[in-house]
Parts: C-alpha cells; structure tokens; sequence
C-alpha cells in the first residue's frame, strides 16, 4: 500500500489504529489511549472495510501508451471521446492490469455498485475490463463536477468507482497515483476531498492471497 494518508473513517477507529504518510506512526486519541500499526496491517483494515461498501474509490487508469497530451475536454463531442486511434489506450501491459485488478477484487468479494469513467478510451477501457461495466461521463473532465461525484454517499453496500487520469486527482489533492492505483477518498470536512489510502495492483495480489489474512 502507498501510504495511509491523514486520516481513518468511523469503521476504523472501532477496529484502532493508523499511520502517516512515509510510515511514520500516528496517534489516534479515542479518549482512553492511542494505537499505531503497520503497513499491512493497516492494508489489512482498508480492505476488510472495502468489503462493507460504502467508499469512494478513485481509480487511475491502467498502463497506456505514451505520446501527446490528447485534446479533449468535457466541451468534446461523444465522437471525439470514442475515436481511440487518435488517443493515448491501454498497452497490452495495461490491459492484463486492469484485468487482474478486477480479478483481484472480485476474490476479495470487494461489492462494486456505479463505475464511471471520463469518457477517454484509456478509461473506459480500464473501467469495462476490471469491473464488466461503466457509465461514461466526459463531465468529469470539469474538477468542481468530480469533486461533486466523489463526495456522493455510495449505494448501501456497494463501492463506487471513478476512473480516471493522475492530473485530476493530483489537481484536486496533490497526490500522483501510479497506473491502476486507487485511492479512497472521504470529505475533508471543507467541501473538499482527501485521500485516506493507496492501494496499487500489487497490494490487491498480495491481500487475494487467504494464507495473507492468516498472518493477521
């Protein structure tokens, strides 16, 4: 896992514990005390949460081919977002990973409810080979729009994903996310999101392992 960022939901602090970005442990005061866990352990947390339902995930997309930045905004037409041969897609690297991701979750029982995907192929594509399905809404090009979904309760049970590029998310939090690495996010309590933890396709791999869960 990247790093737990600053904070933990109420489903957490029940279960106790948390750490700082860079692996620097934090104290979470509850009144009688303090916890602080490590790495997989709190990788262990996140997930068995994700298994609720009830988050955000923001999702980059999967490895994709290098080239110029596309000229597509949320003012592009539907038939510019769908014409693929003149955008950045998936590698077959990037193909196989988001496959794998989809795989690793459905393992994991992980309940996924709405996927949106900006509407670039790249997303789209990683978006319908993980999880089967997605919405495409090229609105979420617009950050006061996406930080509008991201801060929309889920389904009861299920998790929504949002896929999309590193920019915006890095734009709306100053975080880089690696290729197929997610985030969960949460309110920050200002109108605004904050990234509560990382998880890229290795930490999917390894927590798809049940002798992972043994260790715990």
């Amino acid at each position: 896992m990247k790093r737990l960022i600053e904070t933990w939901w109420p489903q957490a602090w029940r279960r106790g514990g948390l750490r700082l970005t860079g692996g620097l442990l934090a104290l979470l005061a509850l009144g009688c005390g303090a916890w602080a866990v490590d790495g997989e352990m709190d990788e262990m947390r996140i997930i068995a949460d994700l298994k609720q339902g009830g988050h955000m995930i923001y999702l980059r997309h999967a490895d994709r081919v290098n080239g110029p930045r596309e000229n597509l905004s949320r003012w592009s037409s539907a038939a510019e977002f769908a014409h693929c041969p003149t955008q950045r897609n998936l590698t077959p690297t990037g193909q196989e990973q988001a496959r794998k991701l989809g795989h690793y979750w459905r393992e994991l029982g992980i309940p996924v409810g709405r996927v949106i995907a900006n509407g670039q192929c790249r997303t789209r594509d990683t978006a319908i080979l993980a999880f089967g399905r997605t919405e495409v809404d090229q609105r979420l090009y617009d950050l006061d729009f996406l930080r509008s979904q991201l801060l929309q309760p889920p389904s009861k049970g299920t998790n929504t994903v949002i896929v999309s590029s590193d920019s915006s998310m890095r734009e709306l939090t100053g975080i880089d996310l690696g290729y197929a690495e997610a985030a969960v996010v949460v309110a920050d309590g200002h109108g605004g999101i904050k990234v509560i933890a990382r998880l890229d396709l290795e930490d999917w791999e390894d927590a798809a392992e049940p002798s992972w869960w043994d260790r715990f």
